[in-house]
């Protein structure tokens, strides 16, 4: 009987370290396709590409960990790609608040309830740019555009996203909603585009999106939408140092999201790899350097995010007269 006991306490031992075994390899089984839902060159593709080298640089991944990009629809395209994709975690969505703010505006009836909560990673400021020389501070562009109503028009990214809340908001805390002009040219690589052509004089986007083009001299950053100044851009005043308040600071939570139906033990693997390369120090190092403020948070915690964001968002553009 002792030897029987024994034996089945061995057996038992024995099948617990196998399931330890297999729940560490649940993830990923083959290569990982981060999907990024814009084009090249605005703030999704800029920090998926962040991400994507600090997996490379410290070699976080036994497989493949490669950025794509499936643009087009204000991001729905790629959406439905990873929703329809198999639940076990080699496609995987970087996405933001805008999940909410298109739904608002009217671009598409569902969002991120239909997939998998992973992670919450980082906050985004917005910040007001122009080509450097062409005005003197945000307030001269203001005065502008309120001497020259319906001759300009304000720069964005996509259609219904959270620069476009963001945007609209500024210009109402502006008095210049009514005066000129709000155009989505479908991301922040088309908009910095027009923006150098000089088809339009000023633009709002992610912080992270315009800062290299800041740091060599092609656009300068004229005011920013957080709480306090910048540290890497300490001559740059915020929104409300203008007065200008903007109810929201940041209008961008980014997350990773999976397909619908994603086993709990995969979502726990990959927000685990996740949190590991948002607290690398060299992630640290580049997301100061691009104006990120990490936040890594599990996936119920952005759900929770989403989900006030959500009840204040719809506020906000009831207030100021945003809803179809």
């Amino acid at each position: 009987m002792k030897r029987l006991i024994g034996l089945t306490l061995v057996l038992l031992l024995a099948f617990g370290i196998m399931a330890t075994s297999v729940s560490a390899d649940v993830w990923p089984t083959r290569d990982v396709r981060y999907v990024v839902p814009y084009d090249p060159g605005g703030l999704s593709d800029i920090t998926a590409r962040l991400i994507e080298r600090v997996v490379r640089e410290e070699d976080m991944l036994d497989v493949a960990f490669t950025v794509t990009n499936i643009a087009g629809a204000s991001a729905g395209n790629a959406m439905v790609e990873v929703r329809d994709a198999d639940p076990d975690g080699s496609m995987l969505l970087h996405h933001h608040t805008s999940f909410i703010t298109h739904r608002a505006f009217g671009v598409r009836d569902w969002s991120y309830e239909a997939f998998t909560p992973i992670a919450m990673l980082f906050e985004v400021p917005q910040a007001a740019f122009a080509l450097p020389g062409k005005y003197e501070n945000f307030e001269e562009w203001v005065q502008y555009v309120r001497e020259h109503p319906g001759e300009t028009t304000f720069a964005g990214s996509s259609l219904g996203g959270g620069t476009h809340l963001m945007g609209e908001m500024l210009l109402d805390a502006a008095g210049i909603r009514d005066d000129l002009r709000y155009v989505a040219h479908g991301g922040g690589g088309a908009m910095t585009a027009a923006m150098y052509a000089e088809e339009d004089k000023m633009a709002l986007t992610q912080l992270p999106t315009v800062m290299p083009e800041h740091k060599s001299g092609d656009f300068e950053i004229l005011a920013v939408s957080s709480a306090e100044r910048i540290p890497s851009l300490p001559d740059v005043p915020t929104f409300a140092e203008l007065g200008y308040e903007v109810p929201m600071n940041t209008s961008h939570r980014m997350g990773v999201w999976g397909p619908p139906g994603m086993d709990q033990g995969i979502v726990d693997e990959i927000a685990a790899f996740f949190e590991r390369v948002m607290t690398s120090e060299r992630f640290q190092e580049l997301a100061a350097d691009n104006g990120l403020f990490v936040n890594f948070q599990d996936g119920a915690t952005l759900l929770e995010y989403f989900e006030n964001d959500e009840v204040i968002i719809y506020e906000l553009l009831e207030e100021f007269d945003l809803l179809e």
